[in-house]
């Protein structure tokens, strides 16, 4: 990633913000916190003073305009330590579908509540098994609106929640609702890395408590905000990734088996080296994604399937093969590598599996 001098400075200073106050023991706390708590308020808090709200948001709304290359820095240094927090669920995908789908009087109202950090949001989008965002079955009828969303980024805790659905007249459309709404059920689930997928179910809600975003392309919209979440993530599974395998060298430089270095074995040297040059193939097209977000390019959505099957390949080789070079002790509760590798695994289904995005790309160049 070649960023400029204000982007890398933010960069620096947020790699050592989380370094300091985001370590991996602070993501460990989360377990034995209720299941409705998905990230540390407090940290999240800290988060928000630094600016990191309005990292992308244009300067006619009062945001920094850093671009998505800058945001894409910020999400490998969350990546490297695991970090949990509305980050994508809010700032990537609640703000920027209140951008890309409703009216400038809809982004005035809403905006600056999520970038002050008053208010929190979440994009309710999934209903199947896998990731299928043109599958959509809630849908608005006779005055209500009923349905169930699965895999919903931190729903028990966000104020506002973005749900897409079909509207009376068929047209796909984007609910924003409040959270505290009557017939509204936002539950948490803690997934296996600690971080947090709930739900959110509508029963019978009434439609006088819904607005519906007025933007004038809601699907091109939606689209939009899913590409730029889709590279925000596959930015931040690079920050894992490259923690993981600076872990690993690092373990085999110092760990001893008869009174040798792991890291003299050829073999172990052979398989770091496959994992560091997987890792730089899939870093330069995670940053070429990024790139083509900030200049709107015409085929930004072929580059950001492309850097999303690579950045789950790279991160489960990754992660799998740190886990093993770590020996039998690279699962255990008392190893942090075990949660890198069940972060992984999270990733790798959370906005379209390898072979979604795969199919994706082949589609969108026409095959």
């Amino acid at each position: 990633m070649i960023l400029n001098a204000e982007q890398l400075m933010m960069r620096e200073t947020v790699a050592q913000f989380f370094a300091e106050r985001a370590p991996i023991s602070r993501l460990r706390a989360l377990e034995h916190e209720p299941i409705d708590i998905s990230y540390d308020v407090e940290l999240w808090s800290d988060m928000v003073a630094l600016g990191l709200t309005g990292i992308t948001v244009p300067e006619v709304y009062d945001g920094l305009d850093f671009g998505w290359l800058g945001l894409g820095a910020i999400a490998q240094e969350a990546g490297r330590c695991l970090v949990a927090s509305p980050l994508l669920s809010s700032v990537v995908m609640g703000q920027n579908v209140l951008l890309n789908c409703g009216s400038r009087a809809q982004i005035e109202r809403y905006l600056p509540a999520m970038l002050s950090g008053d208010s929190t949001s979440t994009l309710a989008l999934d209903e199947g098994r896998a990731f299928d965002p043109d599958s959509i079955v809630v849908a608005e009828r006779a005055g209500t609106m009923s349905g169930r969303k699965i895999r919903v980024l931190d729903a028990p805790m966000c104020s506002l929640i973005f749900s897409v659905a079909r509207r009376e007249s068929g047209e796909l459309g984007v609910a924003l609702v409040s959270a505290d709404s009557r017939g509204i059920t936002a539950s948490g689930r803690r997934l296996m890395d600690l971080h947090d997928s709930g739900s959110v179910v509508f029963e019978a809600l009434q439609t006088e408590t819904i607005e519906w975003l007025e933007g004038l392309d809601i699907r091109g919209g939606l689209q939009k905000t899913l590409d730029q979440a889709t590279a925000v993530l596959a930015a931040e599974m690079m920050g894992t990734a490259r923690e993981a395998l600076e872990r690993t060298v690092t373990f085999l430089g110092e760990r001893e088996q008869f009174d040798v270095k792991l890291g003299t074995f050829q073999a172990l040297q052979h398989r770091c080296a496959q994992m560091y040059c997987e890792l730089e193939l899939a870093d330069s097209a995670v940053a070429a994604a990024l790139v083509a977000l900030d200049h709107d390019a015409q085929n930004t959505s072929s580059l950001v399937s492309s850097a999303k099957a690579l950045a789950n390949d790279c991160l489960t080789l990754i992660s799998s093969e740190s886990v093993q070079l770590h020996g039998g002790m690279g699962v255990t509760e008392e190893m942090d590598m075990g949660l890198f590798l069940k972060r992984s695994r999270v990733c790798n289904q959370l906005l379209g599996s390898s072979s979604y995005h795969r199919d994706r790309y082949a589609r969108l160049n026409g095959f």
